[in-house]
């Protein structure tokens, strides 16, 4: 007997399958009734976009009601009266015809609105408008109504970009005045200069205890075919964007000051703060960037509050220090023996006896940076015993401190820590 081969199961794809109707979306007819019904229905349409307005956005509803009342149903109005026109003219809207709905989102750029907000009323105002056309379509006009859905996209499609160019363009005006403001600000609480007009001016209310950060930038490093301007345009917008939304900041691309207002009782942690804020912007920075950090208990200490800061910051620079975030117990003694007065200049002289030995000046700072441990300096500085011993005691005869005596090793330190400073 033939065996014969069973059949292959037809799978859902192998099957004929009915072909899906193609609609046909005419082209809008300029002189359809169903047109001029919806334009007689302009102001109820605006009147539902409204109520949809404020139903979705609590930002609407806290406008004032004489706003809403005149400019925003104007706005409304104006948009789907450029709709319908070009609707029936078959084109996009023009330029001139959007000035209204750009001016409207300059005001909203001004007045705060967030730019989602304000893109969102236009896809509202175009769901509500279809629905109340398509609510007074007869059945024979369902062809005009499809014609409207193109030509609905394409507006949106011109009228989107340019009321979001025009919002974003005024936004960044805006801040760029609040910006310089800002700048001006800080410089007069800088400076002990009258601030309160400039605190209104943006609207800050002015407080009286601060915490002062004097930040320092290492140039960053630019490759080959690289624009230095580009990069240094980068390197001042990640740390601008690394400020908390308190801080008053005048800050370039080689550092500056940053004030975090605060109160007396959390002065504390607002430091521990600034800390971090440091090290947010050393990752930012991509690039060596030192911070140090004071605090200013009134509005008029806030300058030598300042000073004292960018003390820090150019002493742990200076000593060599890790970049990062310092205040004033890390570099504590340094700063005492940086002030001007007749013990630093003795001081310096200790270290003039040594300029003309390097070699020694060298093992002296071994010496001191090993913990005065003679084992861990000779391996370091790859010294025979007898040779390290020997020039120790050349120091000592040279300026009159031996290196092996407790108190005069602490007089050493301070004298090479008075030369780094000033060389």
């Amino acid at each position: 007997m033939q065996r014969t081969r069973p059949e292959r199961a037809i799978a859902p794809a192998d099957r004929m399958r009915k072909p899906l109707a193609v609609v046909d979306i005419p082209a809008p007819k300029p002189d359809a009734p169903l047109y001029d019904r919806a334009a007689t229905q302009i102001p109820r349409i605006a009147e539902k976009v409204l109520e949809a307005f404020f139903a979705r956005s609590a930002t609407y509803r806290q406008l004032p009601h004489q706003l809403v009342d005149r400019e925003i149903t104007e706005a409304v109005t104006r948009h789907l009266q450029v709709f319908l026109r070009a609707l029936r003219e078959q084109r996009p809207p023009a330029p001139e015809e959007l000035d209204m709905q750009i001016a409207t989102a300059v005001r909203r750029a001004q007045q705060g609105v967030p730019l989602d907000i304000v893109l969102s009323t236009y896809h509202v105002a175009a769901t509500v408008g279809w629905e109340a056309m398509a609510a007074v379509a007869e059945p024979d006009e369902i062809p005009d109504l499809l014609a409207t859905v193109p030509a609905l996209l394409r507006y949106l499609s011109v009228a989107v970009p340019a009321v979001a160019g025009s919002y974003l363009g005024e936004q960044q005006a805006l801040h760029a005045e609040r910006r310089e403001a800002g700048r001006a600000l800080v410089a007069a609480l800088l400076t002990g200069r009258e601030a309160e007009p400039l605190a209104e001016r943006i609207g800050l209310e002015l407080s009286g205890h601060h915490v002062v950060v004097a930040v320092r930038v290492e140039a960053p490093s630019v490759a080959d075919g690289s624009d230095a301007r580009l990069a240094v345009h980068g390197l001042v917008r990640r740390l601008r964007a690394e400020l908390p939304k308190h801080a008053l900041s005048a800050l370039d691309h080689d550092g500056g000051t940053v004030l975090l207002p605060t109160t007396a009782d959390a002065v504390d942690l607002e430091m521990d703060a600034a800390g971090e804020l440091v090290r947010n912007l050393l990752t930012a920075a991509g690039t060596n960037l030192t911070g140090g950090i004071a605090a200013a208990e009134s509005r008029e200490d806030i300058p030598a509050a300042a000073r004292q800061a960018a003390d820090i910051a150019e002493l742990a620079q200076r000593l060599g220090r890790a970049p990062g975030a310092y205040v004033l117990d890390d570099v504590l003694l340094e700063y005492q023996l940086c002030r001007p007065g007749p013990g630093r200049k003795r001081l310096a002289r200790v270290m003039d006896s040594l300029s003309e030995h390097p070699d020694l000046l060298h093992t002296l700072r071994v010496f001191i940076n090993s913990d005065h441990n003679r084992h861990r300096t000779a391996e370091e500085l790859h010294l025979h015993r007898n040779t390290l011993n020997y020039r120790l005691r050349r120091v000592a005869e040279l300026t009159g401190y031996n290196p092996a005596d407790p108190t005069d090793i602490r007089l050493l330190s301070a004298s090479l820590i008075v030369h780094d400073l000033r060389a």
